[in-house]
């Protein structure tokens, strides 16, 4: 389950080792069109790459479902270029929420399968 592949993917940069909140975890994928799609992950932000859509990241991720289940997930939209990229704040929020906001991104609203794969990577952007 990706899901708990993601949960794994991000336990340093909610962890100790991220004091400086600088740490950087990629998670690259192919969505049912074959586009590729990432969402970056920082302490207090997810970013989507490409983001294809012309609407408010916050209003696409409610409509689509994504937040569905997540009442009590907080966001906040820190930036975004319709049909290129999205900015979320994520501060605050329990890491085992933002792991399921990301699955359920990845399929609701990046059009991947439900048994999408991912490749992982992170840095230290300091």
């Amino acid at each position: 389950m990706a899901e708990d592949q993601i949960r794994e993917a991000l336990a340093d940069i909610y962890g100790e080792m991220n004091e400086g909140g600088l740490l950087c975890c990629t998670l690259d994928t192919v969505n049912a069109d074959g586009m590729d799609v990432s969402i970056q992950v920082m302490a207090e932000t997810i970013n989507l790459a490409p983001y294809p859509f012309a609407e408010d990241p916050l209003t696409r991720f409610e409509l689509s479902g994504a937040t569905e289940g997540l009442e009590g997930l907080e966001l906040d939209l820190v930036d975004w270029d319709a049909n290129a990229f999205a900015t979320v704040g994520t501060a605050g929020n329990d890491p085992a929420d933002i792991a399921r906001l990301i699955d359920r991104t990845f399929v609701k609203v990046l059009g991947c399968t439900p048994d999408y794969a991912l490749s992982v990577s992170s840095e230290d952007l300091a």
